[in-house]
């Protein structure tokens, strides 16, 4: 757990490649499932009147969007075979940066929500960066380029995610 753990820290710091992450069929369920809990559960401690139901439709069909447009560029650039260790590295990043994110919740409501805004900002753009250094490496491009395929993913994981729920 600890090598898998370091792993996926390693890819979120761009200092190991996504070709690591392993791709056997119960490891990605699990690194799905649990990037999906913990979104969840981090996405309902922001208010008290959260819809679970709400929260969680729409953070499936984001995390579906995301799955399927990074099949679908692997896939035009003849890369298809990379699906697997792509998405799994991307999710698990995802899990360990929500995860990070989460322990700061208490503090960003401690320093205001100015603070606040800017902490959920940089986890932002750190989650773009890593997003775009793993399809970087998986498509064998330049970073820039990887950096803008994965601002244009999540930008259509959350519109869609968002038009799931009639937001």
């Amino acid at each position: 757990m600890k090598a898998i753990f370091n792993l996926f820290w390693q890819i979120c710091l761009l200092r190991q490649s996504p070709a690591a992450v392993p791709a056997n069929g119960p490891f990605v369920t699990a690194v799905v499932l649990a990037n999906l809990l913990c979104s969840i559960l981090v996405s309902s401690s922001f208010g008290s009147e959260v819809n679970l139901l709400t929260t969680s439709t729409s953070i499936i069909v984001g995390q579906t969007t995301t799955a399927g447009l990074v099949w679908m560029v692997l896939s035009w650039a003849g890369k298809a075979e990379r699906f697997v260790t792509t998405i799994t590295a991307i999710f698990g990043c995802d899990l360990i940066i929500t995860a990070v994110f989460s322990l700061l919740i208490p503090l960003t409501s401690a320093l205001g929500s100015t603070v606040g805004s800017v902490l959920l900002l940089l986890f932002l753009v750190w989650s773009v960066a890593v997003a775009g250094f793993i399809l970087h490496r998986a498509l064998e491009t330049r970073f820039g380029s990887g950096v803008a395929m994965a601002l244009g993913i999540s930008l259509m994981s959350v519109i869609l995610g968002q038009v799931a729920i009639g937001a």
